[in-house]
């Protein structure tokens, strides 16, 4: 039996694969354990094809499970792929799995071609589905944590309890990457380029934030343990690679644990390994960012979204513009670049009434974003409309307001993503043109960028000229 795992071909409409799909690798190593001996063998289908090879791919492959694994961003993508499928193998089964199909499962069972969705963490549910496809497992209605047709309508199984343990997890299957084929981060320091998952999750709920996986059982947060990490960065050390993006919702969930992976990954040796991560402006100290310089890590990420308070407590971030500051601020002192993550536009509720931001608190936002940047706080930023996704709270607001757009395309969407009241498409492309020619010059005087992002590249520059950038690709 062979068994084909996919992205959604890149080159049909470019989308950002900076890295290789870590959800995907994670399980083929699982099954790679739990199926060993069995002749099930598991294959990688990449991002870097068009559809028809995509498809010509799967001819040559000619797998008896072929799974496509997305997100909301490129479902569009991905439900066209689908059915592209379906009409060439018609007797193919095709599972789907990753944040959409999570958070969208009856959408997706309604609306393709698809068998069955994997709903949730992937592991032990995708390998129960396999078994049950190489037929010696339970019958569908039997496997927690799936979506299926019964009678012709979605039904969903119970949920599945997450993995408690995450260092039971077989590591990734790396063997089946040329990292060659992957752009990484458009900032770094050095090359070849990949990401470690640290943890599982995050224990906040931020409105606007769409986290359907992680989210579908509780705990909401789970810890690799630090010798575990430091095992997978030698392991990926030794195969050429010489920056990684530390992938957390937020590295510094608590301060104690960050340190503690930190040492580990010192205790490396490697000087010429680079690290990038995420971070939390309440949860910083002088002595994390002494321990994160000494293991090599030269920026972090933080996540401000807004300057104006009133709309940072709306969206329950859970901090203060003045953490900000502080945290920022103790980084730059050790010598670590900042990023400043910033959304206008966002919308919320209060009392059960919406709430939203106007043209004058997103200047507001910029003036702040444009303090940190001249004070030499901040290093680079990110300038992008809050946009609604299945799976957070600000898509249930949309959905009970009437927010969203009437042709509501995912990835699509580059400049208005909601029907605000009283926020004309001008205000946002307004809003948007000054905040890219900031973020552009700040990114141009701080360095390390990686200029083989086109599509970033391309970008900036219409949004700049005011260009509809997305419909003249």
């Amino acid at each position: 039996m062979k068994v084909l795992l996919a992205d959604p071909p890149q080159r049909e409409r470019d989308y950002d694969a900076a890295y290789p799909n870590m959800g995907i690798l994670y399980l083929i190593s699982s099954a790679r354990q739990r199926f060993s001996g069995s002749g099930i063998s598991f294959d990688y289908l990449e991002s870097q094809y068009d559809l028809a090879g995509h498809l010509d791919a799967i001819e040559r492959i000619q797998p008896d499970l072929y799974g496509l694994s997305y997100a909301s961003f490129t479902s569009p993508l991905a439900h066209r792929t689908i059915a592209a499928v379906r009409k060439r193998f018609p007797r193919l089964p095709i599972i789907a799995g990753g944040a959409h199909p999570t958070a969208a499962w009856d959408q997706v069972i309604r609306e393709t071609a698809v068998d069955v969705c994997v709903i949730g963490e992937g592991e032990d549910v995708f390998c129960d589905v396999v078994a049950h496809y190489a037929g010696h497992g339970k019958l569908l209605a039997d496997i927690f944590g799936i979506a299926f047709r019964r009678d012709g309508e979605p039904f969903r199984t119970e949920k599945r309890p997450p993995i408690k343990n995450l260092d039971s997890i077989q590591v990734p299957a790396w063997d089946l990457i040329d990292f060659a084929k992957y752009k990484g981060m458009h900032l770094h320091r050095a090359e070849p380029q990949t990401y470690v998952v640290v943890s599982r999750g995050c224990p906040f709920d931020c409105w606007f934030c769409s986290n359907p996986i992680w989210k579908e059982s509780k705990p909401w947060v789970r810890l690799r343990g630090a010798q575990a990490v430091a095992a997978e960065v030698e392991g990926l050390y030794q195969r050429g690679i010489r920056e990684i993006y530390l992938s957390a919702d937020e590295f510094n969930v608590n301060l104690d644990w960050p340190i503690e992976v930190a040492r580990a990954l010192q205790n490396l040796g490697h000087r010429d390994l680079y690290f990038q991560c995420n971070v939390r402006a309440d949860k910083v100290s002088e002595e994390l960012a002494r321990e994160f310089r000494k293991m090599n890590l030269w920026m972090v990420h933080i996540g401000v979204e807004s300057g104006n308070q009133r709309t940072i407590d709306g969206l329950k971030k859970h901090i203060e513009l003045e953490q900000v500051v502080n945290a920022c601020r103790i980084f730059q002192a050790q010598g670590i670049k900042v990023f400043g993550f910033f959304m206008l536009y966002h919308a919320w509720e209060e009392g059960g009434k919406l709430a939203y931001e106007s043209p004058a608190e997103v200047n507001k936002t910029l003036e702040f974003a444009r303090r940190l940047l001249s004070e030499g706080l901040i290093n680079y930023m990110s300038w992008q409309v809050a946009t609604p996704y299945p799976g957070s709270r600000l898509w249930g607001t949309a959905q009970k307001f009437g927010l969203l757009l009437d042709s509501h395309q995912f990835g699509d969407v580059r400049e208005r993503a909601m029907n605000l009241p009283r926020v004309s498409e001008q205000d946002i492309r307004r809003s948007l043109r000054k905040g890219y020619i900031i973020k552009t010059w700040y990114a141009l005087k701080s360095g390390n960028i990686g200029w083989n992002h086109v599509t970033r590249i391309r970008q900036s520059v219409a949004v700049i000229l005011g260009q509809d950038w997305m419909k003249k690709k």
